[in-house]
């Protein structure tokens, strides 16, 4: 687990230019996993497994936050806790995607797609998810509309506020709650429909770890929603996201990948 953590954690890739060693580690195991990754004109990495009635996107996107630089890993232990720390968002979503992708599920045709650029221009919606928006038109222009889509990236703890805001002006601190305990959270829907089916999945997890909250935001799970039902899964890392000072217990990582093998029906 921590080596293929670590590999992709401390490799970069540019949403902007989409280049990077990132996208060819990816490539290079998936093809070592006996998957057939398609790389489309974008550079959005593609691979299909299973089949069946349902058809389920699972999409992660590959960049990195163009404010972090100096990409490190560091595994310790506190507290008792095994710990990492690094520039964890998106190296987790990636690591989780490429676990499920090398398995076959069972009753599903499960597109898994790693997106080449959600990082950038946050503030320009014509920019920021651009890779989300390609997929989407591509799915589009082959008639298929997926039953659900899991967007797996890493998510905050608790948020401090009542009503849910964040106001990126405060302390890290005064915004999200340091000690929540909860491993994972399914956010970032926009419809009670997926409200409903995300409550459906947590449900067949029993897993009392897994939070459900109304995270919604402009990403990508907003973009997939365009097209099917859509919403924004993974665990908890604390820290600010725009550093390279992010920490995540790998028992959330654990809690994650149990989730999406369930849930998913890998």
């Amino acid at each position: 687990m921590l080596s293929g953590l670590r590999a992709i954690a401390t490799l970069p890739f540019n949403g902007d230019t989409r280049r990077g060693p990132r996208h060819s580690y990816i490539v290079s195991q998936l093809l070592g996993s006996g998957c057939q990754p398609m790389v489309d004109r974008h550079g959005n990495v593609w691979v299909e497994k299973g089949s069946g009635k349902k058809t389920i996107l699972v999409s992660s996107h590959m960049d990195v936050d163009p404010r972090v630089h100096h990409l490190h890993f560091k595994a310790y232990t506190e507290k008792n806790r095994r710990m990492v720390s690094g520039v964890l968002d998106n190296a987790v979503g990636c690591y989780l995607n490429l676990r499920l992708a090398a398995s076959t599920p069972r009753n599903a045709r499960v597109i898994h797609v790693f997106t080449a650029s959600e990082e950038i221009e946050r503030d320009n919606p014509r920019r920021f998810c651009r890779s989300a928006r390609e997929v989407v038109r591509e799915l589009r222009s082959c008639g298929l509309a997926p039953d659900f889509c899991a967007v797996i990236d890493v998510t905050f703890p608790r948020i401090l506020d009542p009503k849910g805001r964040i106001d990126w002006n405060k302390r890290y601190g005064d915004i999200f709650d340091l000690s929540d305990t909860t491993h994972c959270y399914l956010d970032g829907y926009s419809r009670r429909k997926e409200k409903e089916l995300a409550l459906s999945l947590m449900k067949r997890s029993k897993d009392p770890r897994i939070g459900l909250r109304y995270l919604h935001g402009h990403d990508e799970a907003y973009i997939y929603g365009r097209l099917c039902h859509a919403f924004a899964f993974g665990p908890v890392v604390y820290g600010d996201f725009a550093t390279h000072d992010q920490r995540m217990p790998l028992a959330h990582l654990e809690t994650a990948m149990r989730f999406l093998r369930k849930s998913l029906g890998y």
